[in-house]
């Protein structure tokens, strides 16, 4: 009897796409994933090892990492036999891969270009002949990767933008089942080629353009630039309080505003900070680590902490208001 499988994932668009080539691969296998938030994962899968003593469920950990208490847990669970593989992509979990070797962490190929976690599960199914390369495969796996890392913006990719804002337009289970159906097509049938959004999707799609387009004009007579120093070095940042669409607001400010350094995106209700730039100069991943956060060379964010808070709200309104 093979063993049950258990998957544990971002909730992002790179982060549920695991599972759903998880699906594909081991559709005979008793499988299930849970995705969750960066704040929740240790809580997670610490309660999953508390709850399943039994080795005969293969766990698999993608785009999220772990801190070094839960991955003692799971070596301790490796030397009693059971499987664990983590692949992440961020350059941040770099110290777990050079302690322990279950844990894979590949923020670039070779050739230097930047992977996603949906790229390095894909390629490790495909190695161990868990799954077969498709035309359409590689293309869905490719829109993740550009939109992830932003290779999307450089090249103009303009589905990649679409499939990311597909993903928070429909309900999770929807999204997941659109993505299947086509895939599992393409594994049946070689003159599928390419991922295709459905035309009532498409339809979706093209009114959520126009609702984000008027979004970023309308954030864009609020953005507040000031300097800021932090850790002794400074920055001249624009801020905005935003909700919604940080990515596409983030990146729309810092074109617009060649002035700032990178574009801050505040979310007062969730208190977290979204950080975006165009500009290879500055490391977003760096800063963001200064404040406990993390992310992306030109995408990162972090908690709003007391320090965050001063620095890129307070400081700043006052400095407005005078």
């Amino acid at each position: 009897m093979m063993n049950k499988i258990h998957l544990f994932s971002h909730n992002d668009l790179d982060g549920i796409s695991p599972a759903i080539l998880a699906k594909l691969a081991f559709k005979d296998r008793d499988f299930e994933a849970s995705c969750v938030g960066v704040k929740h994962i240790d809580q997670v899968v610490s309660e999953f090892l508390e709850a399943h003593e039994e080795t005969d469920i293969d766990l698999y950990i993608t785009d999220i990492s772990v801190n070094d208490e839960v991955a003692a847990l799971l070596q301790e669970r490796i030397e009693k036999g059971q499987k664990v593989t983590l692949l992440d992509h961020h350059a941040s979990a770099l110290p777990l891969a050079e302690k322990y070797e279950w844990a894979h962490i590949v923020p670039t190929y070779e050739d230097g270009t930047k992977t996603a976690a949906t790229t390095l599960f894909y390629d490790y199914l495909v190695e161990n002949d868990y799954l077969t390369k498709t035309a359409a495969l590689d293309d869905y796996v490719e829109l993740v990767r550009q939109f992830d890392t932003w290779d999307w913006f450089e090249k103009d990719n303009q589905r990649a933008k679409q499939l990311n804002n597909l993903y928070y337009l429909i309900s999770r289970d929807e999204f997941q089942d659109t993505i299947l159906e086509t895939l599992e097509a393409s594994l049946q049938d070689e003159s599928v080629t390419a991922f295709a959004f459905s035309e009532r999707h498409q339809i979706l799609l093209e009114v959520e353009e126009k609702k984000i387009e008027k979004y970023l004009h309308d954030k864009e007579k609020q953005l507040i630039k000031a300097s800021v120093n932090l850790h002794g070095t400074e920055y001249y940042v624009g801020v905005v309080f935003a909700e919604n669409y940080q990515s596409e607001l983030g990146n729309y400010l810092c074109l617009q505003h060649d002035d700032i350094n990178f574009s801050v995106l505040v979310d007062m209700g969730r208190q977290k900070m979204g950080l975006r730039t165009v500009k290879d100069e500055y490391n977003l991943s760096k800063i963001a680590g200064e404040l406990g956060g993390g992310g992306h060379p030109r995408a990162s964010g972090c908690s709003l902490t007391p320090e965050a808070f001063e620095l890129f709200v307070q400081n700043l309104l006052f400095k407005e208001a005078e």
